[in-house]
């Protein structure tokens, strides 16, 4: 009789355990499905990473502010105001063709999320030939930045094709408050210099070799030749010489399509990549560096 007992309790208590486990996996399994949504709301919703940089209280014109000496290239423009009328400012230097992209940010924290679009600083941006645009804080569209794990909002978003020079960036502020400017799209290491730090000029190149001297007769096809790697990439397109190294991360059909043009006569490939497109005639042309010397 006791023997029987005992085998009815186990019997019982093995039931109501599997009956637990099953409970505790169908929790779990729930839990994980929700943290899968989230995740993947996330990545839909997240966006690139930038370079930080701070303006300091001694940034008070673009000029003495710092310089970006490659504005294609992501940085993340952090200014914070304690009062109205200070301003902030720095410079991006960007070539012909180049594309100037400004993007207007506000993390999702207040004061900034509690704060009219009339209340935050104005984005003044003067360039070559003329150019002034005063940037149009016309949306609030939330995103999640996975590199500082914070969410922000959009206000403004501006993008235009440059031309070779300097471009000044210049906020004012209308009260207290912090924002982020994010200029340039490529994410890759940019340089930014400081102080007495010499600003390089619109036209100034790489040089790769003690044989890249320009002369007035122009350059050889050996000299093509010897700069024919992903470091340093020069092709020849219509009897001019090019320096195509700086394209090479940023072509839109990837690093291959301009890697197979060192040191070659790419003439033919290159109208074959972009026959009767303007937009790749016009960045080709910021890379020149003189004609062929025949």
């Amino acid at each position: 009789m006791r023997s029987l007992f005992l085998a009815i309790n186990r019997e019982f208590t093995e039931s109501k355990s599997a009956k637990w486990a099953v409970r505790l996996y169908g929790f779990a399994m729930k839990k994980l499905l929700v943290l899968f949504i989230a995740l993947a709301f996330l990545g839909t919703s997240s966006a690139q990473a930038h370079q930080p940089v701070e303006l300091l209280p001694t940034d008070t014109t673009a000029a003495k502010g710092p310089l970006l000496v490659d504005g294609t290239i992501s940085f993340a423009i952090r200014a914070s105001f304690t009062k109205a009328g200070e301003k902030k400012g720095f410079r991006a230097q960007l070539q012909e063709g180049d594309t100037l992209n400004i993007q207007y940010l506000i993390v999702d924290k207040k004061p900034e999320n509690a704060l009219k679009m009339t209340q935050l600083p104005t984005l003044v941006v003067t360039g070559p030939g003329g150019f002034k645009t005063t940037m149009k804080l016309d949306e609030r569209t939330k995103f999640f930045e996975p590199f500082s794990q914070s969410v922000y909002f959009y206000l403004g978003r501006y993008s235009s094709v440059a031309k070779s020079g300097v471009y000044s960036f210049l906020l004012t502020a209308r009260g207290k408050a912090a924002v982020t400017l994010a200029v340039g799209d490529k994410e890759i290491a940019g340089e930014v210099l400081r102080g007495a730090a010499p600003t390089p000029t619109a036209s100034a190149r790489p040089s790769a070799s003690a044989s890249a001297t320009a002369t007035t007769a122009g350059y050889t096809m050996a000299q093509v030749k010897a700069n024919s790697s992903e470091k340093s990439c020069w092709a020849v397109i219509d009897d001019y010489v090019y320096d195509l190294t700086k394209w090479i991360n940023s072509h839109p059909g990837g690093p291959g399509s301009i890697i197979s043009l060192c040191g070659t006569d790419a003439t033919a490939a290159f109208k074959a990549q972009h026959q009767n497109q303007s937009k790749p005639a016009v960045k080709l042309d910021s890379y020149k560096l003189g004609p062929l010397k025949k």
